[in-house]
């Protein structure tokens, strides 16, 4: 368990600082794009078009962070129905599910990504094949049911939830 637990938290520093620099990037991409605007009279070539491919990166990156730290988003309607002597096998089974569900996802987007691959789809302002963008979507969704596996092997693994 000691080995999963710094594993996520490496995967964690990693993909936070991944998602850090892409917003650093879009801001400082969007801040001279507004200050060429205004001094020079034109935009800076592809910035608002590379800044939404970044954010996409950057939003991707934080559901495994939110998942990571219990600050992701759960109905909590039937949480009474559950019996307290059921609640850890419950929780158990709801990682367990919640993997699934996003290997699903990763199955999905891998299959996005090869139809962009196939299809020779471009990111047509910065001439960049756009499955490489797009990569990022079955990533995302593998390392959170990733996350989301070492819960249910592993439920003190598990963060709690952050109510707000």
């Amino acid at each position: 368990m000691q080995s999963a637990r710094r594993f996520l938290d490496m995967l964690f520093k990693l993909e936070t600082a991944v998602a850090m620099v892409a917003f650093l990037v879009i801001s400082l991409l969007l801040i001279s794009d507004v200050v060429s605007r205004g001094f020079l009279g034109s935009s800076i070539w592809g910035a608002q078009r590379i800044s939404v491919y970044l954010m996409i990166v950057t939003g991707f990156l934080g559901l495994g962070l939110a998942a990571d730290r219990g600050r992701h988003l759960r109905p909590r309607f039937a949480d009474r129905l559950v019996p307290v002597a059921l609640t850890q096998a419950a929780s158990r089974l709801g990682s367990a599910i919640m993997c699934a569900v996003f290997l699903w996802f990763a199955w999905l987007g891998v299959t996005f990504v090869r139809s962009a691959y196939q299809y020779g789809d471009l990111a047509q302002t910065i001439k960049t094949p756009l499955w490489m963008i797009e990569l990022i979507v079955p990533y995302a969704f593998l390392s959170i049911a990733l996350r989301y596996l070492l819960f249910t092997i592993w439920p003190a693994l598990k963060p709690s939830e952050v109510d707000e």
